[in-house]
C-alpha cells in the first residue's frame, strides 16, 4: 500500500460516518483504512462493521476487547499497517478528498521526505465536508531540511493527524501509552529525527473543535495534569537514543517548557478552590524549572506563540509575586 490511515474509535457515533465518508472518497489508489474500535459503548463498532461490508477492499476493522486508550490503539494500528507512509485521523474529524493523493504524489516528486504535513482547519460543523477543494489546493509545498533549519519545526502543529510519516521512522518508536497529550512527544520526536519534511499549508484536515481544550474537562480538575511531564520526558528519551539530542537540545527544552506552561494556563481556568489552584500552579512551576530550566531564557514572542500573550503574562505575573518559589 502507498498509504495506511489509522483511525482509533471510541464512542464516536455522532461524527464517525462523516470521518469515514471522507476517507472512502479519497482519490488516492492503493490506500488502506485501519479502523480500531477501542471498546466503545455506543454504536461506533456497528457503524464500522457497516462500512466494512460496503467497502471491503478499503477498510479493515478491528476491535479492542477492553479500552486501551488512544496511544495504545494507534500503536496497534502501526503494527497492522502495510503502507509506505502512515497517517492518523481522529474519528470526529474529516479530511479533504484529495488530501492523501496530493501528499503522496508530491512526496514522490520531492525524493520521499520522512514526513509530509498539511494545513489544519478548526471547524464546528460539516460546512467543508462536501467540498474537494481541488481548485484552491494547488501549492507544491516547501521542503524543510531539518538539520539546516530546526527552528521551522516549532511552527508545525503538534497534531499527528495532518501528517504522513514514513513507516520505517515510526514503526520502532511508538506512542507513549496511557497518557494525555501523547502527540507532543510523538510528533516532535519524529520531526527532529527526520532529515526532510515536506510542508503544505492547504485546507486539508478539518479538526472538529468541541470544547475549549481536551485537557480542561470543562474547567474541572484533571487528574492527568502531571502526564505532561512524562510526555515531555518521553520526547527527550527518544531523541537521546539518537545522535541528535545535543544538536537540538535548545529546541527540545523550549518545547518541554512551553507545553508544560500551557497546562498551567488551563489550571488557571479550573473551577476549583483558590488554595488548591495556587498550590498546583506553584508545584507545576517548580517542576518546570527543575526539569527543563528557566523559561524566561526564551524570547517572549516565541513562548507566546505556543501559550498566548495574555496567558504568558498571567504566568509571569503569578511567579513574580512569589519571589523565591522557583
Amino acid at each position: 500500500m502507498k498509504v495506511s490511515v489509522i483511525v482509533p474509535v471510541y464512542n464516536s457515533e455522532k461524527y464517525l460516518k462523516d470521518c469515514l465518508d471522507s476517507l472512502v472518497k479519497q482519490t488516492l489508489e492503493d490506500m488502506e483504512i485501519i479502523a480500531i474500535d477501542d471498546a466503545s459503548t455506543d454504536k461506533s463498532l456497528e457503524i464500522l462493521k457497516d462500512y466494512k461490508s460496503k467497502y471491503p477492499n478499503k477498510i479493515r476493522v478491528y476491535a479492542n476487547t477492553k479500552n486501551l486508550g488512544q496511544g495504545a490503539t494507534r500503536n496497534k494500528g502501526i503494527e497492522l499497517a502495510t503502507g509506505e507512509y502512515i497517517g492518523f485521523l481522529d474519528s470526529d474529524d474529516y479530511v479533504n478528498f484529495n488530501m492523501y493523493a496530493k501528499m503522496y504524489e508530491m512526496a514522490k516528486k520531492n525524493d520521499d521526505p520522512d514526513i509530509i504535513t498539511t494545513g489544519l482547519v478548526f471547524v464546528k460543523n460539516n460546512d467543508y465536508l462536501a467540498n474537494n477543494f481541488k481548485g484552491i489546493n494547488k501549492t507544491n509545498g516547501k521542503v524543510i531540511n531539518v538539520s539546516d533549519n530546526p527552528s521551522a519545526i516549532l511552527d508545525e502543529s503538534i497534531s499527528v493527524c495532518n501528517k504522513l510519516f514514513k513507516r520505517n521512522i515510526i514503526k520502532n518508536y511508538p506512542f507513549i501509552e496511557g497518557r494525555m497529550w501523547e502527540d507532543i512527544a510523538f510528533t516532535y520526536a519524529k520531526m527532529f529525527r527526520a532529515q526532510k519534511i515536506l510542508r503544505f499549508n492547504d485546507a486539508d484536515y478539518f479538526y472538529r473543535r468541541q470544547s475549549s481544550g481536551v485537557s480542561s474537562k470543562n474547567n474541572q480538575f484533571n487528574d492527568h495534569l502531571f502526564d505532561i511531564f512524562e510526555v515531555c520526558d518521553y520526547l527527550e528519551k527518544e531523541l537521546k537514543d539518537t545522535n541528535k539530542y545535543e544538536q537540538y537540545k535548545y529546541y527540545i527544552r523550549f518545547i518541554q517548557s512551553a507545553y508544560s506552561l500551557y497546562r498551567i494556563t488551563e489550571v488557571f481556568s479550573w473551577d476549583i478552590d483558590d488554595k488548591t489552584k495556587q498550590d498546583l500552579v506553584d508545584k507545576m512551576g517548580k517542576l518546570i524549572v527543575k526539569k527543563y530550566g528557566d523559561w524566561k531564557i526564551y524570547p517572549e514572542e516565541l513562548l507566546a506563540s505556543k501559550i498566548g500573550i495574555i496567558e504568558l503574562e498571567k504566568i509571569n505575573e503569578h511567579f513574580n509575586q512569589k519571589v523565591g518559589i522557583l
